[in-house]
């Protein structure tokens, strides 16, 4: 049984961002110019990066949930076949950067609830389930830089990624006090205020800023990444 499930919410909100963050990935990849083992190894490191994190550093309650359930491998080869068999429409994308930030966006939430219904359920605390939760959801990113050998968006000054992913697990940590007979209710809100308030950031360019002691050293030629 899919960890989400154990800490009383669907199994479709892990699945979801699965499939999700594996597009993104998957996407990323084609456009690159990978051959179908490349995208399939980013789009899997994209989707599943975070719960491997997760579970091998924070819960290791058993192998990794990758591992015991075929389902999310199974998941993210049917994203990467679905990017692979557009991949010409994926080569005429504009705005690409953005597209995958939207895409991303649609699992941040969905990530950062699944992270801490399964640190709640494993009992932890207030401030683990954040930390968990932020880890569930940033950390696919994180691991597909590493991979790409880049530096990831995460630690640039850029549109409202990881702030929004906060500010989504304080608001699901609030719900669940205010109603907590419904998770479900409460994981939803929570999946569309992550996603308005990153696609609100990408689409009015809201960023955030090197610190005001050190901006001078911020080159221009930084990239502009999302």
């Amino acid at each position: 049984m899919p960890a989400a499930e154990t800490a009383f919410l669907p199994p479709a909100f892990d699945f979801a961002a699965t499939f999700i963050f594996a597009v993104s990935g998957a996407l990323l990849a084609a456009k690159r110019g990978y051959d179908f083992t490349g995208i399939f190894i980013i789009a899997l490191a994209s989707s599943t990066g975070g719960g491997l994190l997760r579970d091998g550093l924070f819960i290791q309650d058993g192998p990794p949930r990758l591992l015991q359930y075929p389902a999310y491998l199974l998941i993210i080869a049917a994203a990467t076949l679905i990017v692979v068999g557009f991949g010409r429409l994926v080569r005429r994308i504009r705005h690409f950067d953005k597209l995958v930030s939207l895409v991303d966006a649609m699992g941040l939430g969905a990530y950062a609830v699944v992270g801490m219904t399964i640190a709640d359920a494993n009992h932890l605390g207030v401030v683990s389930m954040v930390f968990v939760g932020m880890v569930n959801a940033a950390g696919g990113s994180f691991v597909r830089s590493i991979i790409l050998a880049e530096e990831s968006r995460l630690l640039r000054p850029g549109t409202l990624e990881t702030t929004a992913a906060l500010m989504g697990c304080f608001l699901f940590l609030l719900l669940n006090r205010l109603q907590p007979n419904d998770p479900t209710l409460s994981a939803w809100i929570t999946i569309l205020f992550v996603f308005v308030i990153r696609a609100l950031s990408v689409y009015f360019n809201i960023r955030t800023k090197p610190i005001s002691a050190f901006e001078d050293s911020w080159s221009k030629d930084q990239p502009k990444g999302l």
